[in-house]
């Protein structure tokens, strides 16, 4: 993935994935470069670095509730000395959303290479799980690396890149996505 070191640019959207794909693709799965997740955390403005959401692809909500705390618990969480944050009501929250997360289209009973890409601007991991799945890692900051089959969630630190190999249903849900 490439990104900006200037200022906060990294945090306000300079980034994006970067595929390169292998000579010979792997046919036990199909490996498309649209089925990729950039994750980043959303803060509240860019002077309070309280994180308020989740970005995936670039995509978000901010929720009923966020967490809020003074200058100095921002300050010692992000120095990893932890911090006191309270919950209390998004003056911004609304139910009636414009923004939806991405959805990937999937076939039934087939397995997919995703790439997943830690756009993480502050130092905190973010924890990915596909609801009802389990999934293999395959690579990780793009280096192939022996499968760890099994997965049920995946913690990623700034920066980080996995590549993970997820096989659908054959029976799954009707009418619904899975989170």
């Amino acid at each position: 993935w490439y990104h900006s070191h200037v200022g906060s640019e990294r945090t306000n959207g300079a980034y994006g994935a970067l595929i390169i794909k292998e000579r010979v693709p792997d046919v036990k799965f199909v490996d498309d470069a649209a089925n990729t997740l950039v994750l980043q955390e959303w803060y509240m403005s860019s002077t309070n670095q309280t994180p308020v959401s989740l970005l995936i692809n670039g995509k978000g909500r901010a929720g009923e509730y966020i967490h809020s705390g003074d200058e100095n618990a921002i300050d010692d969480f992000l120095k990893g000395k932890g911090g006191v944050f309270k919950t209390v009501l998004n003056e911004h929250y609304t139910e009636d959303f414009t923004t939806d997360y991405h959805e990937f289209p999937v076939n039934t009973d087939t397995s997919y290479r995703f790439r997943i890409i830690g756009a993480i601007s502050q130092n905190f991991p973010l924890k990915l799980s596909i609801e009802d799945h389990n999934f293999t890692a395959i690579s990780v900051d793009s280096l192939n690396i022996q499968p760890v089959e099994g997965l049920t969630a995946l913690w990623l630190a700034a920066a980080e890149r996995y590549d993970i190999v997820v096989k659908t249903k054959a029976s799954p849900r009707v009418g619904e996505a899975y989170k």
